[in-house]
């Protein structure tokens, strides 16, 4: 028997928001005031048929929509705290998620992936 290799797709949208880091070491200090940022969010969801479960542009605005409008103030929630929001949004409205990837300015981000048990909800 010939075992079917999965598909994921992505989208990627560019939002703009500020935070701040509270708690930032003394040699990063600036980074305790608040700040701006082009935040880049790449989610990636499980296809299991090549119709597309989700399509790309539907889950570009998905992420664009739990942003809301403009200029988001995510407080102190960093680059992990914010792919793990948006994890959880895509999840709760039944999508596969595997992973959703969030950088500031596209330079330096996090990555948060989900188990594959979660994937599959």
């Amino acid at each position: 028997m010939t075992t079917v290799p999965e598909a994921t797709v992505w989208a990627e949208v560019r939002l703009p928001g500020f935070h701040h880091w509270p708690a930032a070491p003394e040699h990063r200090s600036y980074l305790r005031a608040r700040h701006r940022h082009l935040f880049h969010i790449k989610a990636s969801v499980r296809a299991v048929h090549d119709d597309r479960d989700t399509e790309f542009h539907d889950l570009a605005d998905l992420m664009r929509a739990w942003w809301g409008p403009g200029d988001r103030e995510c407080g102190a929630a960093s680059c992990e705290a914010l792919a793990r929001s948006l994890a959880e949004h895509l999840v709760g409205i039944g999508l596969r998620v595997e992973e959703i990837a969030v950088s500031e300015d596209g330079e330096a981000g996090a990555i948060v992936r989900l188990p594959a048990e979660e994937a599959q909800r």
